[in-house]
């Protein structure tokens, strides 16, 4: 999904794990947030408006339910109690893009690393990441070869296992330990 233009279709993933990200007009684009099965992919029509401000990348691959905007029309408005549910969500995504900022700019790799991982495994079902260590580079603001030392170091204390594209979590209390408050 790209920033700006208007949304044909609104996505609930299942098992996929979807990145948001401010995308400037000068092209340069700042990580946001993670949307998985907690979650709604161009939530804007449920507000009434045409467009995003965020581009949207899928990060592991799944399924997603798809919902064409054109059912979202102004006859049929959410009722009372559907708009608390999509206003809940807003308040929870903007806490977790809220939270984004603040450990990128106060949190060595390690603890981001942490903190985005616990983040998107809480977001898809089961324990398996399918991702290079270089994507998550660019979502942590980092080398990829620093993100890849960071994993390293973790697949030998039992944290996370690695092969193939492929991150597994081992042990969630371990990796909460890394990870940032």
């Amino acid at each position: 999904m790209a920033p700006n233009t208007p949304i044909k279709f609104v996505y609930f993933p299942e098992d996929a794990l979807v990145g948001l990200k401010h995308a400037s007009g000068s092209g340069a684009a700042a990580p946001l947030a993670l949307v998985g099965y907690d979650g709604v992919v161009g939530v804007a029509p449920l507000l009434g408006a045409p467009a995003e401000h965020f581009r949207a990348e899928v990060l592991h691959p799944g399924h997603a339910w798809r919902l064409g905007t054109e059912a979202l029309n102004h006859e049929s408005a959410l009722d009372a109690g559907q708009m608390r549910v999509v206003l809940r969500y807003l308040q929870a995504l903007n806490a977790q893009i809220s939270q984004f900022a603040l450990c990128q700019l106060q949190h060595p790799l390690n603890q981001r690393l942490g903190r985005w991982l616990q983040d998107a495994f809480d977001r898809v079902p089961g324990c398996d990441l399918r991702m290079e260590p270089a994507v998550l580079a660019t979502w942590l603001g980092a080398e990829p070869g620093a993100v890849q030392t960071a994993i390293a170091q973790w697949v030998a204390e039992g944290v996370l296992a690695q092969r193939d594209g492929c991150i597994t979590l081992l042990d969630r209390q371990l990796l909460a330990h890394h990870a940032c408050a």
